[in-house]
């Protein structure tokens, strides 16, 4: 291994758990409807946006697992929820929504984020189910969900608008593709 790769993966691990610290502490600082966002949802929603093709599968798998030892949900719902959602829009982008306008953006950020929830809810009914505890799914848990959907989609679509000022200018492909287009 050469020194750029150990540097590489210890500032990954060193940015996985600022954004673990970051999500737990989001949601005690701030009231509602500010800490229904759900940061690492948003943060990896944006990496794959901005490079489809690139696997993050091992630093969620890693912020999933640490973040599922503070969450009161059974363990591993709201892990495995993210991460079908979030395969879910790995898929999308790379086969169903190939453009990347801000409405595309807030439109796999919904569809995603939504999948989540549904996910989630699934698989709370099967737990409790070979668990056989009764659950209520009130209508104050579907419009935290809802509102949870809607805090996160907004901000991805900021974060997107943002940052593809930026990132256009600075990323070297871009000007490859668009020497080819004129």
């Amino acid at each position: 291994m050469q020194i750029k790769d150990i540097v590489r993966k210890i500032s990954t691990f060193f940015l996985a758990n600022l954004l673990i610290l970051l999500h737990l502490s989001w949601r005690i600082i701030f009231h509602q409807p500010i800490d229904l966002l759900n940061i690492i949802m948003a943060v990896f929603l944006w990496l794959i946006i901005l490079n489809p093709r690139q696997s993050y599968n091992l630093a969620i798998i890693y912020i999933l697992l640490v973040c599922e030892l503070f969450y009161t949900s059974p363990f591993g719902l709201e892990g495995l929820s993210q991460i079908l959602a979030l395969l879910l829009a790995n898929w999308l982008l790379l086969n169903v929504f190939t453009n990347r306008s801000l409405i595309i953006v807030f439109f796999t950020g919904l569809i995603t984020m939504a999948a989540y929830r549904i996910v989630f809810i699934l698989l709370l009914y099967l737990n409790s189910l070979i668990q056989n505890h009764p659950i209520s799914i009130s209508a104050t848990l579907i419009n935290i969900f809802l509102n949870e959907t809607l805090v996160t989609t907004i901000t991805l679509s900021l974060f997107y608008l943002i940052s593809s000022i930026f990132v256009k200018r600075l990323r070297p492909e871009y000007i490859l593709e668009t020497s080819r287009i004129i």
